[in-house]
């Protein structure tokens, strides 16, 4: 029994009261008293309008495929809106990543040489903008505190309405949070009867957004595709897999549900002796070693390029890659693109079985289910080598070079809006 639940059930009641006060005083603010601020316009006579993305952090231990879709999305639309390109940093110091935004621009098309980076120091953070700027918010505390900034733009330079807040949502964000007054506040970002223009990272989100009754003045929706660095990487040869089991393994991010997979891996290892021979490695954040049992372990390989990334998933012959999110994650479709035998989880509107034959997609992640979705696939790799090779996409547009079908239709949108 832990000193929390003896503290509960047998010290007195001051006891447990004090207890309580002391942990309640110590306890962090809510994240919305942190994030949220308000932002003083400077009126700037200049042009063109810029496009202006606000995000929380580029430091270079955050970019994973959330920062890098956003900062692509946000210079392939500055091009295509032939806009300067400015970015709001709240977290912005010396981990903030430069050359990643310099690579990020290059790869999208835009001229690196005319970026500008501006970092957040004040509760309320005086910002020059211009009539024609537009704003795209990363998440939903970005979309709240630029919505009294589009306000006073408005009371600035005149129009019958604030100019539309461009957000894109990559993630069903009130989940991350508990039934809270944060949870309200993530609630409020999407509920918002101002003036939005939704950039949907799925068909799946899109769909789960309308199922908790949420709106917005105009949406569009990035297909799920391979990302552009690892279409790189990946070879036109099909090497020969070797019996890997290969995880996506972030303990640090609760949707990814790491406990899970290792206790369905200790659960595999226990019940199927005839796959001691295979090894068991994790991609995605460092952590020690995980004892599985029968002398197994599963080994961390840590946050890897994307060429060794795409070396190891030419390699592995079986992946397993969980999210609790209603957001197809990139590590499973990446693992199926590359012919591995993949386990996921479904997710009220998602069911990646839908997307690649080589996915075999669970309803719950108890450990003798997960254990036994591996073993088929595990099983299935000892009858046919190649199998995973020869298992067919059901995304047409996954590899194409087109990431933003859209591009033309949200330019069109937008071109009212400014000069």
């Amino acid at each position: 029994m832990s000193l929390r639940e003896k503290v509960k059930r047998y010290a007195p009641g001051f006891a447990r009261d004090a207890v309580i006060a002391a942990r309640t005083k110590l306890s962090a603010p809510p994240l919305e008293q942190i994030a949220l601020h308000d932002y003083t316009l400077i009126p700037d006579p200049g042009s063109p309008g810029r496009l202006t993305l606000v995000i929380p952090t580029v430091a270079a231990k955050a970019i994973f495929g959330g920062v890098a879709t956003g900062l692509d999305f946000f210079f392939a639309l500055a091009k295509a809106l032939n806009r300067p390109a400015r970015i709001v940093i709240d977290d912005f110091n010396d981990a903030t990543d430069h050359a990643y935004i310099r690579r990020a621009a290059d790869a999208a098309g835009y001229g690196a040489g005319s970026i500008e980076c501006v970092g957040r120091t004040a509760q309320n953070q005086e910002l020059p903008v211009r009539k024609d700027d537009l704003f795209l918010a990363y998440n939903w505390w970005t979309a709240l505190n630029l919505r009294g900034l589009l306000a006073q733009q408005t009371n600035c330079f005149g129009g019958a309405s604030p100019k539309p807040l461009l957000y894109i949502l990559q993630e069903y964000e009130p989940s991350f949070h508990a039934m809270s007054s944060t949870h309200m506040m993530a609630r409020a970002a999407l509920d918002s009867k101002d003036r939005t223009f939704g950039i949907f990272n799925s068909h799946e989100l899109r769909a789960y957004f309308h199922a908790q009754d949420h709106a917005f003045e105009r949406e569009f929706i990035i297909p799920l595709r391979m990302s552009r660095s690892l279409k790189a990487a990946r070879r036109g040869e099909e090497p020969q897999k070797s019996p890997i089991v290969l995880v996506y393994g972030r303990p640090s991010v609760a949707r990814n549900c790491f406990p899970a997979i290792v206790a369905s891996l200790k659960n595999f290892v226990g019940r199927h002796e005839e796959f001691h021979d295979w090894s068991f490695e994790s991609a995605g954040e460092a952590h020690g070693p995980v004892d599985l049992g029968c002398g197994k372990r599963l080994l961390s390989l840590g946050k890897i390029s994307i060429h060794d990334y795409a070396r190891k998933l030419e390699t592995a012959a079986v992946g397993l890659s969980l999210m609790s999110s209603p957001h197809p994650s990139y590590p499973p479709l990446e693992m199926a693109h590359f012919g591995l035998l993949t386990v996921t989880n479904r997710y009220a509107c998602k069911d990646l079985s839908t997307a690649h034959e080589n996915i075999l997609s669970i309803e719950n992640i108890l450990p003798q289910t997960i254990a036994g979705a591996l073993a088929r696939q595990c099983h299935a790799f000892r009858a046919d080598r190649q199998a995973g090779w020869r298992g067919k996409s059901h995304l047409p547009a996954y590899f194409s070079d087109e990431a933003y079908p859209f591009m033309n239709e949200i330019v069109e949108a937008i071109r009212p809006e400014i000069a």
